[in-house]
């Protein structure tokens, strides 16, 4: 490969017989140059860069991949010998899209990743992280071997870091750092939290240890209670149980907790949590209203893992009136402070330390067995 040219992973919609096709492959692109790079922006040599399941959908939508399905989906080689793997698109969307801009516009994706500056514009928050490691948002797509980044979306991290710790600095840490903030600044005092047995969950469990917020951890089988208790978790909530119903009535009595952040996005799941706010309430003896407690509960759904099922909220079946609030939420880069970041470096290796289920190579992302894996 040209001493000019970076590899990178592309996806584009294209029409083949008739049909809609989303084609993921690694290409060659040219390799930024220092000297075209703003005064605040620096170039990344990429390391590492996690797959979050909030990269799958920009990455396989709108394919039939995007919910799990491969059928049809085939993988070929590329002129240049690269794998090439081609998505079918559902005929409704593709006839949405034909015509229009989507169509033959290559992509990049990736909404993290880390590596070693290399280049760096002008200014001096830029060039003072010349030589140094790394995480980053706002690249334009993190699966690829080169990057050009805002300083200003970049998080400096310690000597003794490597990339792959420092890979996942944003999407989990932040969120989960969010979280806090925003339960402090909307008047809360303590969390529910749902999925919690994932890396944001195991994250959140170690910040409300450390600052002393009572947590109440949702999760589905025996196995990740198992696993939340050992981090030292108090509160852990088993939907596979028997007791679920009364179990989750009685952790939120035991924490106090009024807010909840729910990453199913889907089912009964909101409406129980929201249901059981409601009953504790009532049982603490509660102002009331003609139409239940007048207690604030509010919960932020922020991700989509039952998103194949509507959200499913019964008003009038216990939830008290109408003293609640149901809302989305995505953490906001503009939002985040010098002192999380500077946590999340301090912290990378324990608070905010990532497992992988494995390494991948930017053409292995797109071998179909390992993507339905991921």
């Amino acid at each position: 490969m040209s001493a000019t040219k970076s590899l990178s992973l592309v996806r584009t919609i294209v029409e083949r017989d008739g049909k809609g096709v989303l084609e993921l492959k690694v290409s060659e692109v040219p390799l930024p140059q220092e000297a075209d790079l703003k005064d605040d922006e620096v170039l990344i040599a990429v390391e590492a860069a996690p797959i979050n399941p909030s990269d799958l959908g920009p990455l396989l939508a709108p394919s039939h991949a995007a919910i799990g399905r491969f059928d049809g989906a085939v993988t070929d080689a590329s002129a240049e010998g690269r794998r090439v793997t081609s998505l079918p698109l559902p005929d409704s969307t593709f006839r949405a899209l034909r015509g229009t801009k989507a169509m033959g516009r290559a992509n990049r994706v990736g909404n993290e990743g880390a590596g070693r500056v290399v280049g760096a514009g002008r200014g001096s928050v830029a060039q003072s992280l010349k030589g140094k490691l790394v995480a980053a948002v706002g690249m334009g797509g993190s699966y690829r071997q080169h990057a050009v980044a805002k300083a200003s979306q970049c998080l400096e991290h310690l000597e003794g870091t490597s990339a792959e710790e420092a890979a996942s600095s944003f999407v989990n840490p932040l969120t989960a750092l969010s979280m806090v903030r925003t339960m402090r600044a909307e008047g809360h005092t303590a969390l529910v939290h749902t999925a919690a047995a994932s890396q944001l969950g195991q994250m959140l469990v170690r910040i409300c240890l450390a600052d002393g917020i009572p947590l109440v951890n949702v999760v589905r089988r025996p196995e990740q209670v198992a696993l939340l208790k050992a981090l030292g978790a108090e509160l852990v909530v088993d939907r596979s149980a028997t007791s679920y119903e009364s179990d989750l009535i009685h952790a939120l009595e035991a924490s106090g907790a009024t807010m909840a952040f729910d990453a199913t996005g889907g089912g009964t799941l909101a409406f129980d949590i929201i249901k059981a706010m409601e009953t504790v309430a009532t049982r603490k003896g509660a102002s009331m209203s003609g139409y239940g407690s007048t207690t604030f509960k509010k919960l932020y759904i922020y991700g989509g893992l039952n998103a194949a099922e509507p959200v499913i909220l019964r008003p009038q079946a216990g939830m008290g009136g109408f003293s609640w609030s149901v809302a989305g939420f995505l953490w906001d880069p503009s939002q985040v402070t010098h002192e999380e970041k500077q946590r999340v470096a301090r912290e990378i290796k324990t608070t905010f330390a990532t497992s992988y289920s494995r390494r991948l190579s930017l053409e292995q992302m797109l071998d179909l067995p390992t993507m339905k894996a991921y």
